[in-house]
């Protein structure tokens, strides 16, 4: 049996694991001293009982494969790194939002995205795609995953500058620029512009999903913002929450934030020998 505390990538090379459809859950979760079962759930997408060296994994076995597969890897990851603690009960939203913290769910995220989406698969594919909503569901399919863990995936390991950017009830969960290439200095708006094709989407409870060209303002209030176009991909995670993907595939607007901040930082250095 695989021990606690060992990371997912050593999991799959201990496995034998090398391409996405040997990623099979059941039987990683097997070598790791937990088993499977999918039943009805109410109040939680996933849960997880374990004693000694075995442990019981339930999933909602209403939601979607994607999800069943995530939540899956979401609940091997409390066992194998938060193992002595009994048991945890984990909801969509714990799964959908907990990506930026530092606790339990945060790290059961990233275990389950580092098993089930690892870098040395994911990346060969994703590089050079687009970051839109269409790669997100080609990739998803491929490793059989959920839309948002997958969509994560993408902005953190593609090969453009992105952002992602979670709303709860019409307000900013969190967002996850995709590293140096964003200045540090953008922030996502608080609310979604009413222009936005995300506003359009919440106010929409029959669509599932849109995606086009908008202006940067109606994400970044910036002087100047106007001015350039980025892509929005956005689909919903539930009722009143969603994900939205903004892709610069025109990098003009980030190349001239950095040069301003650039100037600002140098002015304040100058005022501050100065004085």
């Amino acid at each position: 049996m695989i021990e606690a505390g060992i990371p997912p990538e050593k999991i799959l090379s201990l496995l034998g694991i090398t391409e996405p459809e040997d990623l099979d859950i059941e039987a990683i979760a097997f070598a790791c001293g937990a088993t499977i079962l999918r039943q009805p759930l109410t109040g939680c997408e996933a849960n997880i009982i374990g004693s000694g060296d075995k442990a019981i994994i339930t999933v909602n076995i209403k939601s979607i494969p994607g999800r069943q597969r995530f939540s899956s890897g979401h609940e091997l990851g409390h066992w194998m790194k938060d193992r002595g603690q009994n048991a945890f009960g984990c909801s969509k939203r714990q799964m959908n939002s907990e990506w930026t913290d530092n606790n339990a769910e945060t790290r059961a995220n990233r275990f389950a995205s580092d098993l089930l989406l690892p870098l040395s698969m994911f990346v060969p594919l994703a590089k050079a795609r687009p970051i839109t909503l269409e790669t997100v569901i080609y990739l998803a399919g491929v490793f059989r995953m959920s839309r948002t863990a997958t969509a994560i995936r993408l902005v953190q390991h593609g090969s453009f500058p992105a952002m992602l950017v979670f709303y709860e009830q019409g307000h900013k969960k969190g967002f996850i620029p995709s590293g140096k290439d964003i200045p540090s200095s953008l922030f996502p708006r608080l609310r979604p512009d009413p222009h936005s094709l995300a506003a359009t989407l919440m106010a929409n409870k029959l669509e599932d999903d849109k995606n086009g060209d908008v202006r940067a303002d109606r994400w970044f209030d910036r002087d100047g913002a106007e001015k350039y176009y980025i892509r929005e991909s956005c689909f919903k995670t539930g009722p009143d929450s969603m994900t939205i993907l903004l892709w610069w595939e025109d990098e003009k607007q980030l190349l001239d934030i950095e040069e301003e901040d650039e100037r600002r930082a140098s002015r304040r250095s100058d005022y501050g020998e100065e004085y």
